[in-house]
């Protein structure tokens, strides 16, 4: 396995929000540390001031620049710098394969007048490939014409935290667990890989026990970077047990060029058990493949376990299963991973996650990355 393919393997997408804060530290609502209504992205002073407090083991101001910068009431900047070492052996006679490369270095922006806010960001593309390359292989474009990029540009409607939105732009439609890791099955296999951010219109109410999101997305048509499938997608959960717990449901429809369709229906749940300071989640998406060439019915599930052993300390388990045709045996990858995540210091983070694949009947590959992720 060269580095294209080692890169094209391990290269995260853009920082997401970490799920495993929600249920387990108060917050139920992603819009409670997120602008967006989805999770990810631009934290809110509520987010900043979690992150310097339970979130990091030593403390810290966890304000812009470390408190050094105020900007006004109707501004909100920050930025994202990720560095990684990767190492990845497949029984590859050449041996394992190693990198170190800049990942991510992003500038994030939001503006608001009265109910109506825009975001952006913008950064350039880390990589290890050659300039000539293409990257990644759902981009259609060579790295020289694409070093710089905005994954993510909108315009929103929402009157308040709590109610419904409407937005309009290029994100990650609202769907599944959202885990950060964009190599894991139910993020690379349901359209959420890396850089494959659609155009859309999505609409939702956000309750205090409940939401609901449905976007309308199509293929970028600006510079050609992402997926090229349109159609609709839909989340809602709801939440259980004062809290704990919640229970999720999701669909999508997915129309491509070539006239393949491809539907999706899921099932998302999570519960949190505070004397074991510990969060279960899971996620099994069922899928049917339709082609001119026939239909398959397919499976993406994962399955884990977050633990806080300590303050700015997070370890977690997880088990994946994909099979891309389920009237054929041997059509299955099994994954498991395992990630440590510690916040020393409010705005810093270094993750180490170690995963195995096993494809029916091949080798299993092995994966270690190691992150070095600063938040200004």
């Amino acid at each position: 396995m060269g580095l294209w393919s080692l890169h094209a393997a391990m290269q995260p997408a853009r920082v997401q929000a970490y799920p495993q804060w929600q249920l387990s530290t108060g917050a139920v609502r992603c819009t409670e540390c997120h602008f967006s209504p989805g999770g990810g992205g631009l934290i809110t002073e509520y987010g900043r001031d979690a992150m310097s407090g339970e979130q990091a083991t030593f403390g810290g101001n966890g304000a812009l620049l470390h408190g050094l910068a105020r900007p006004p009431s109707w501004l909100a900047v920050g930025a994202d710098l990720r560095g990684a070492y990767v190492a990845q052996a497949v029984q590859d006679p050449s041996g394992t394969k190693q990198a170190v490369f800049p990942m991510q270095a992003d500038l994030e922006a939001r503006a608001v007048l009265s109910d109506f806010s825009l975001y952006g960001t913008v950064g350039e593309r880390g990589q290890v490939r050659p300039n000539d390359s293409l990257v990644p292989e759902q981009n259609y474009q060579p790295i020289s014409t694409s070093r710089l990029i905005s994954r993510e540009h909108y315009l929103m409607w929402r009157p308040a935290a709590v109610g419904p939105y409407a937005r309009v732009g290029r994100f990650y439609a609202p769907f599944g667990l959202r885990l950060a890791e964009h190599v894991l099955y139910i993020r690379r296999d349901l359209g959420l890989n890396q850089l494959e951010e659609s155009y859309n219109l999505s609409v939702g109410l956000v309750g205090d026990t409940s939401e609901v999101h449905v976007t309308a997305f199509a293929p970028d048509f600006v510079r050609h970077i992402g997926g090229r499938t349109s159609g609709l997608a839909v989340y809602a959960e709801r939440r259980i047990f004062n809290d704990a717990a919640l229970v999720g449901g999701q669909g999508k429809l997915e129309l491509g060029e070539d006239s393949t369709r491809r539907a999706i229906l899921g099932l998302v749940g999570k519960r949190f058990v505070s004397s074991w300071k510990t969060l279960f989640f899971a996620e099994a998406d069922g899928l049917r493949l339709m082609t001119d060439g026939g239909d398959s019915n397919q499976f993406v599930g994962l399955a884990g376990g977050s633990i806080f052993p300590a303050r700015g300390l997070m370890l977690t388990a997880l088990v994946e299963r994909r099979q891309t045709d389920l009237r054929v045996r041997d059509t299955g990858t099994d994954g498991a991973a395992l990630l440590v995540n510690w916040f020393p210091y409010a705005h810093v983070e270094l993750e180490a996650m170690g995963r195995l694949q096993s494809p029916s009947g091949e080798d299993t590959a092995k994966t270690l990355l190691v992150q070095l992720h600063y938040i200004l």
